[in-house]
């Protein structure tokens, strides 16, 4: 299966409220309540089974008592089983609302994605900083996103007894534990072994594809990191164009997601260490409306930076007027 397919039609969805039906392959997305699709495949006797419910195919307390044999604790079990079964919410699609959180998702997927393939992140600092955070949006407590980390290309996971162990090899032991493969679902069980193990590959293993979506947008490249970060060092003047661009009040819904991509990665990777850069783009705009008007944005946007990051510096703006509160929504651009 192609998890890059299905979180390319999970953005289908959230940009398009309507788009074409889409043939997916053992995995693949089924309407549970309306407007909600989750992610299933198929029982032996044809029905949909939610990948995020894999753990009531099996006796939890048969599980851990197996796993016990091989070293690991009770706790090392509930992290497993919670983490995978939010692996089957990642690219669930919810056309009932359009919110933050739906951003601040595809953002960390999108670093993860990217950075994998790239000398820029070569210590895996970025990577386990957005893991993390990509962890906790998925509603994992800290308690247990803390257990993983990027260890060069392989998602670990710290357990209580034997240190860390390539997750991919825990998922492994998880499957054996069971006993998959004599089991009644053994075909459902090695899908949805191999979804897992394909979300994981997809966020750390690095690999040739050059995993872009399609999004018709001029400057959809300076949503991925790689690109952002190059054009940043070596063609800033393009960076600033498509900055400015992201308070254009006649965007399609693509053009507001590729800016508030592109404002998420100028707030994240530039202005969060080094606030000041924020004078450049105001030299550059030479313009204090227009540039109130893309302080505003960056600062409701709310990705690594707030009002306070800018406090102290030139700007030329009454930050008192910006409204930064919790309850703005993903268009905060056409607000502007």
């Amino acid at each position: 299966m192609d998890i890059f397919d299905l979180l390319s039609y999970k953005l289908e969805h959230f940009l398009n409220a309507r788009p074409y039906p889409k043939a997916l392959g053992a995995v693949f997305y089924k309407e549970d309540e309306p407007s909600l699709l989750r992610v299933v495949a198929k029982k032996h006797n044809g029905s949909p089974f939610s990948v995020s419910r894999w753990h009531d195919l099996f006796s939890v307390g048969t599980f851990e008592k197996a796993m016990a044999k091989s070293g690991f604790t009770e706790g090392d079990c509930y992290a497993l089983l919670l983490v995978l079964s939010r692996f089957g919410y990642l690219l669930e699609i919810d056309n009932r609302q359009r919110t933050n959180k739906d951003y601040f998702i595809f953002f960390y997927l999108i670093q993860l994605i990217s950075l994998k393939n790239s000398a820029l992140d070569a210590d895996a600092q970025l990577r386990n900083y957005v893991l993390r955070f990509l962890l906790f949006e998925l509603s994992i407590d800290d308690e247990v996103y803390r257990r993983f980390s990027v260890e060069g290309h392989r998602l670990m996971m710290t357990t209580d007894a034997l240190g860390p162990v390539a997750f991919l090899d825990v998922i492994d032991r998880a499957y054996k534990a069971i006993k998959a493969d004599d089991r009644k679902e053994h075909e459902l069980l090695r899908t949805l072994k191999h979804y897992q193990m394909d979300v994981i590959n997809l966020l750390t293993t690095p690999d040739s594809a050059r995993h872009r979506f399609v999004v018709n947008d001029r400057f959809s490249e300076l949503m991925y990191p790689d690109v952002f970060l190059h054009a940043y060092e070596n063609d800033r003047k393009r960076v600033f164009i498509a900055l400015v661009d992201t308070t254009n009040p006649f965007q399609s819904t693509e053009n507001l997601f590729v800016s508030n991509i592109i404002l998420m990665n100028y707030s994240f990777h530039v202005l969060n260490d080094k606030p000041r850069e924020i004078l450049k783009l105001k030299k550059y705009v030479n313009d204090p409306a227009l540039f109130g008007r893309l302080l505003e944005a960056i600062i409701t946007r709310r990705m690594s930076v707030n009002k306070a990051l800018f406090e102290n510096l030139p700007t030329g703006q009454d930050l008192s007027l910006i409204k930064d509160d919790e309850a703005s929504f993903y268009n905060i651009l056409y607000r502007l």
